[in-house]
């Protein structure tokens, strides 16, 4: 078996020296560049500077540094196909057999405070990472492509099952990995599009909608029994009620999620239309209002909201604009409701609401 050779180059570099230590224990060369090869070097660990491979240096910045045949001719070669290895060959390129790459952080210097200038975002849309991530997920028959931490520890026990050989990892790994890579290229660049859609355009509306979401929750059924759910953040950053937290009980459904999404949206317009000293509740059934209510007191304004249909109140959901008061948790007292809702809970009205079982109270800071 030829030396098998392994391109790192992240941004994250957690677990990279664990990574790059287990192959070179197997026998494997390491091509790096920029700032993980000089902490592969400053672990001990022989690295070759990718730009030794191509024989090219990197250059304007490090705009441009894996961005050669060398390393995606590498990469893509289909190592079954004699012509393609023997253009290999003659090219003087070597094949790649791992690849591991994770992005530059755009989505994080997208959310930075204060906001970064559009000039300093430009820098964080990375170009030859993706390129590589892309190339090595087409070629999954016979590259591996690692894109998380996660993924590293994995992949080291295999390959010393194996003795090191890459081509002895199964082909359901190769493509459960190729997939993870292509759904984060294309989580990055959804959010590449509709950040520079929100500071570039002056459209009122997005030429296209796109949404990539982190990895779902898996909910007990769906809207009936018999129907599978998942419940999946909007974006890359936790908002609305993937921010909130759940304080005790089981685990919400797709109902649940229903009925809080209504009641959130009704809580946030009375968040906006209430003076300071006044306190907006809801109550929803079956994602119907049964009862909304603005009053001085938080507790009238519960009593006053349950007032409105006390009958479809059973098994509500209940959202408050203000955090709940003890007099207000004493007021709901033994009610049925399945949850609730609020910028917050005083500890004591936690206590008294959390006294009866089942019932689900979720805190959320930013509900206006």
């Amino acid at each position: 078996m030829a030396q098998p050779r392994a391109l790192i180059s992240v941004w994250h570099k957690e677990g990279v020296e664990e990574l790059s230590k287990a192959l070179t224990e197997m026998d494997w060369q390491i091509l790096s560049t920029g700032g993980t090869a000089r902490k592969l070097r400053a672990a001990g660990i022989p690295v070759i500077d990718v730009s030794e491979a191509t024989g090219h240096p990197e250059v304007f910045d490090g705009r441009v540094k894996t961005l050669h045949p060398a390393v995606h001719g590498g990469i893509l070669a289909r190592r079954e196909r004699e012509d393609d290895m023997e253009t290999l060959q003659e090219l003087g390129y070597g094949p790649i057999d791992l690849v591991c790459v994770n992005l530059y952080p755009f989505v994080e210097t997208a959310a930075r405070e204060p906001p970064a200038t559009d000039s300093e975002l430009i820098e964080m849309i990375d170009i030859g990472g993706p390129t590589m991530v892309r190339s090595a997920a087409k070629n999954h028959k016979d590259v591996i492509v690692l894109t998380s931490p996660s993924q590293y520890e994995g992949i080291i026990e295999k390959l010393r099952v194996a003795d090191g050989n890459p081509s002895a990892i199964d082909m359901e790994t190769r493509s459960n990995l190729a997939l993870e890579s292509f759904q984060e290229t294309a989580a990055y660049d959804t959010a590449v599009s509709n950040e520079l859609e929100s500071r570039l355009s002056d459209k009122q509306t997005p030429s296209r909608v796109q949404r990539s979401s982190q990895t779902g929750t898996s909910l007990r059924y769906g809207e009936n029994p018999h129907q599978p759910a998942s419940f999946y953040p909007a974006g890359g950053e936790a908002e609305g009620l993937a921010a909130a937290t759940l304080h005790g009980g089981k685990p919400l459904s797709y109902n649940n999620y229903l009925d809080l999404d209504g009641a959130l949206r009704l809580a946030q317009n009375l968040i906006h239309s209430c003076s300071d000293h006044e306190h907006g509740c809801i109550v929803i059934k079956h994602t119907n209002p049964c009862g909304a209510a603005v009053d001085s007191s938080q507790s009238e304004a519960w009593v006053n909201a349950l007032a409105s249909d006390p009958e479809s109140a059973f098994g509500c959901v209940i959202a408050f604009t203000k955090e709940v008061q003890p007099e207000t948790a004493a007021a709901i007292g033994g009610h049925f409701f399945e949850c609730m809702i609020a910028p917050g809970y005083h500890p004591e009205a936690l206590e008294i609401l959390s006294s009866k079982k089942n019932r689900r109270m979720l805190s959320l800071h930013s509900m206006g």
